[in-house]
């Protein structure tokens, strides 16, 4: 045996002996209060005090500018992507789509080239193409491209057909982010190191391997990057002996810190490193992400793909030759975390932002909320940072009266904290029943999280349709867009709501929140529905990040459903977003995971899931 095996070893045998005591020894209740206390005060917002000019200094945020000012000189206005992030075919695309003049349209305001970056060039997936660039796709090499308006902040997505060199399809998102690109990351990371606000907080100088999620997408309350007009990102300091992680928010609009915040991680013994898993990349991409899959099974006809962005997605789900669901998935996670006593924050010394006085306000109960939103995707050709794991499973229900198709997606140190990992699940039932589920498998970075699902349902009762609430024991249409808080339990009245054909209005489903009656041990949905007129760009292809984090007055939906356009009578779409608190108390741990030694004396992961989501059931069950 070689030294150096000997010291591994022993440096193994070591740290789980330190991992015992920790977990088994007695707590002393002086050492808990003193703990309680420095928590609450570390637990605090800080804004940046000091000059942003540093962040001009630092060499990756120089070089960026300095091509920047080049391009501009020039009366070019979209920043190229470098050619060692793209393969031969993706340079060709980047090469035609900067001489393209629909995709640069929106580029220059008059003469004055407006900024713009290239954020990414890749193999187009299959819930970025409509029915007609399908058809060309199958035969031909497509690319998707996104760029990023900074100005508008507004996202163009291209597709491309590589082959041909031509432009198939062109769309712009007012108002939508996309995932960064590579040399953004590297900035952001910069960013962060560089920033004297972090440096000051963590007590020691920073390097990158203590960084992670610096492409994931954030916001904050009370900072610029609240109103989501900015493109912020949030690198994440993870301090485990403390139980503690700084999250900085990054500012790539203005290259600057917007805020941080400390937040804490709770009681953990998961092991500082963890190896990496089996991702079988390759096979995840050609089988479940660049083509779809069709599944036969107890009557039902599903076609299932990975999408991008939004998960594991259905479409064109048939019940014994009946055509149900056009497009169901979960397009997002937003996740917030809740700072507690805004009392103890230090207002003594007044911060500026760009020259403008900061008030502290505090938001819902004196509260501040910090977070970001988590996109769920393939594990190549995205920047999401949950990745699926593995391919989609088809498993028997727990009842034996159905079947579940169902995606893992996890954070590559799951369950580290500050990773998440999460389930989509859809539920068929041998009766022509379905549910569409989202299951939260924790960790996250702390346990004052809450969760909210952002589910997409575009059922096919009919080509028209029309849904139904009921009030006061009698069912009301609704004749425009519209939102509704869902109810917090069963009634004797029944189902709160249906959505039928207008053709025929025996026709079907019942709409049944989750109010904990699924044998799944939920807490329940705690919801809010949305119903809006089907608009293809309103999601029917992988959406881009929808609304904000942390707002809770708003889902990200609102936005649709502003004009409040008529829905009697058309093709509707139905939106479902749950919101649910995690728990880290001992016996009542909820949306949460932990690494635990078990009776035979190895780590083992546990997990307390916390299960939502609504189960459609046919108007007459078994047709």
């Amino acid at each position: 045996m070689g030294s150096e095996t000997k010291i591994s070893i022993a440096i193994l045998a070591v740290g789980l002996m330190a991992i015992g005591i920790y977990w088994f020894m007695p707590e002393d209740t002086s050492t808990i209060a003193e703990s309680t206390v420095k928590s609450k005060t570390k637990e605090k917002i800080i804004l940046p005090r000091y000059d942003e000019t540093v962040y001009r200094n630092v060499p990756e945020v120089q070089a960026y500018l300095s091509d920047l000012k080049r391009l501009v000189k020039e009366g070019k206005s979209v920043l190229p992507l470098p050619s060692n992030e793209l393969d031969s075919h993706a340079q060709k695309v980047q090469t035609l789509l900067l001489s393209d003049p629909e995709f640069l349209k929106d580029t220059k305001l008059g003469k004055k080239p407006l900024h713009n970056d290239m954020m990414r060039i890749v193999p187009a997936l299959v819930g970025s193409l409509d029915e007609e660039s399908k058809k060309i796709c199958r035969s031909h090499t497509c690319y998707q491209a996104e760029k990023y308006n900074f100005v508008t902040n507004t996202t163009t997505r291209a597709i491309v057909d590589a082959d041909d060199m031509r432009v198939l399809k062109i769309e712009r998102y007012p108002g939508m982010q996309p995932d960064i690109s590579l040399r953004l990351t590297r900035i952001a990371q910069a960013i962060a190191l560089h920033a004297p606000e972090v440096e000051k907080a963590l007590g020691h100088t920073p390097s990158k391997k203590d960084i992670t999620m610096a492409n994931v997408r954030g916001t904050m309350k009370e900072s610029p990057c609240e109103n989501t007009t900015h493109l912020c990102v949030a690198p994440t300091f993870a301090d485990h002996q403390k139980e503690q992680a700084l999250w900085a928010v990054v500012d790539l609009t203005q290259m600057r810190l917007a805020a941080a915040k400390w937040a804490g991680l709770g009681k953990t013994t998961t092991p500082a490193c963890i190896g990496e898993r089996a991702l079988q990349n390759r096979y995840i991409m050609e089988n479940f992400c660049q083509k779809e899959t069709v599944l036969k099974k107890n009557g039902w006809e599903i076609t299932y793909h990975l999408t991008g962005s939004d998960g594991l997605e259905v479409r064109n789900v048939c019940f014994k030759g009946q055509k149900v669901i056009t497009s169901a998935k979960i397009v997002d996670w937003h996740v917030s975390y809740q700072q507690k006593g805004g009392e103890d924050l230090d207002t003594s010394t007044e911060t500026y932002i760009e020259g403008r006085r900061v008030e502290f306000v505090r938001g819902e109960d004196g509260d501040y909320l910090f977070g970001y939103n988590d996109a769920m995707g393939c594990p190549l050709f995205s920047t999401s940072v949950v990745l699926a794991f593995n391919g989609p499973q088809i498993r028997e229900l727990k009842n034996g009266d159905g079947f579940m198709l169902t995606q893992d997606f996890r954070n590559p140190k799951w369950p580290m904290a500050c990773n998440y990992r999460y389930e989509n699940r859809f539920e068929f039932y041998n009766d022509g029943s379905f549910r569409i589920v989202g299951v939260n498998k924790g960790r996250g970075c702390g346990d004052n999280a809450i969760y909210r699902p952002v589910m997409r349902i575009d059922t096919s009762v009919g080509e028209k349709e029309r849904f139904y609430s009921r009030e006061k024991g009698d069912w009301e249409v609704w004749e425009k867009e519209n939102a509704d808080q869902v109810p917090e339990e069963w009634t004797e009245e029944g189902y709160p709501y249906k959505i039928v054909a207008a053709s025929d209005e025996t026709k079907g489903y019942y709409i049944e929140p989750n109010y904990g009656q699924f044998g799944d041990n939920s807490r329940g949905d705690h919801a809010t529905i949305f119903v809006t007129k089907f608009h293809a760009q309103e999601g029917d292809r992988d959406l881009l990040t929808l609304g904000s984090c942390c707002d809770l007055r708003s889902d990200g939906v609102e936005r649709y459903i502003e004009d409040h356009e008529p829905i009697n009578g058309e093709n509707l779409v139905v939106w479902y977003v749950p919101r649910i608190r995690n728990d880290a108390r001992k016996g009542q741990e909820y949306c949460w995971a932990d690494t635990v030694i078990g009776d035979d004396g190895n780590l083992h992961v546990k997990v307390w899931p916390c299960t939502v989501g609504p189960k459609f059931v046919p108007l007459k069950k078994g047709e």
